[in-house]
């Protein structure tokens, strides 16, 4: 194993992850090319998660623990970019687990372009039972270059591969300027700001890029009341009114806005509001519509017979009216968005 060090400094919010951290740290000391420093912030827990990161701190002094009353996630985010040294950053989720030739292969991209300034890779969700099988294999793949973000999020989008996470991405540390603000939602706004400021950036198209923990306790699976809901409303309007101000195809920017309305609705549809049937049958019509519209609209290659089929296949298992299955037919002929 090579253990070189990296221009990476890795971030990791901690709490109540002790069934969890341990995992997350093993992948990321075991790394082909170790991260200059790895800051876990815990923010108060109250299990056992800082006597595990004690004893890893000990044995690796590259590993550096801040502890704070509970904060939430984003102010321990912001508490980790402060004191960061290296000149990239990569946030993980504690949960979590990177592939062992990652921060290899960020760091050859690097010194085959020292102007590099965002790295954006690709993942793969993993049960909370079970461990990915591949952790430590990257298959060599090229790496698509762009000379900026805005570039690389126009392809993401144009190709419905975007999220607003934070953790799929390397980035340079000068290129955050604005803050996580609040407890959720934190990620979108954050990252259209690191993106559209970046300039030569690189994708790496590999899902066992990043394996990412899909389970009840994890940050992102909480209690969704409404002022859990109104936060996310608010934010994503904040977005897409953002979006709207870049550079973007106007098809980027129409994917972006059907993607932020589609995570709207799966979180209404999620969230613990009253409901009446009526209006779940309304807000599941409304989603498979959304993703209806994203499926034709994304494909490179239009087929006029298979999104009549894909309109088909929805008009029997929705009763929609004709008005609607007319201009639904339209779309599928001349793939552009209704008005």
């Amino acid at each position: 194993m090579m253990n070189k060090d990296t221009h990476v400094s890795v971030i990791i919010p901690c709490y109540n992850v002790r069934d969890y951290i341990a995992n997350c740290l093993d992948s990321l000391i075991n790394q082909q090319c170790l991260p200059k420093e790895i800051i876990c912030i815990d923010d108060g827990s109250t299990d056992d998660t800082l006597l595990i990161l004690q004893k890893y701190s000990s044995k690796y002094n590259y590993i550096k623990i801040i502890q704070q009353d509970n904060q939430g996630v984003s102010s321990a985010r912001n508490r980790g970019i402060e004191i960061a040294t290296a000149d990239f950053v990569l946030f993980i989720d504690s949960d979590d687990i990177i592939n062992a030739n990652l921060l290899h292969q960020f760091e050859s991209s690097l010194t085959s372009d020292p102007n590099l300034e965002f790295f954006y890779f690709n993942y793969t969700f993993f049960d909370v039972s079970k461990a990915p099988q591949k952790s430590n294999k990257l298959i060599p793949l090229v790496q698509k270059k762009f000379e900026s973000g805005i570039d690389l999020l126009t392809y993401l989008l144009e190709r419905k591969n975007y999220s607003g996470v934070v953790w799929r991405y390397i980035f340079k540390r000068d290129l955050f300027t604005k803050n996580f603000i609040g407890k959720n939602h934190e990620d979108h706004l954050v990252s259209l700001s690191i993106i559209s400021r970046a300039r030569l950036s690189y994708y790496f198209n590999n899902k066992e890029a990043y394996f990412h923990r899909v389970h009840s306790s994890s940050l992102s699976n909480i209690n969704i009341d409404s002022i859990y809901v109104h936060t996310l409303k608010n934010v994503l309007k904040e977005c897409i009114q953002q979006i709207n101000k870049l550079q973007l195809s106007e098809s980027a920017k129409l994917n972006y806005v059907l993607l932020m309305n589609i995570t709207y609705l799966e979180t209404v549809l999620k969230s613990n509001l009253p409901k009446s049937k009526k209006d779940k049958d309304s807000l599941i019509q409304e989603l498979g519509l959304l993703k209806l519209l994203i499926r034709i609209y994304t494909n490179n290659k239009p087929n006029v017979i298979r999104n009549i089929f894909y309109i088909l296949k929805f008009i029997k298992l929705h009763n929609c009216s004709l008005l609607t299955k007319k201009v639904l037919l339209r779309c599928a002929i001349t793939k552009q968005y209704p008005n």
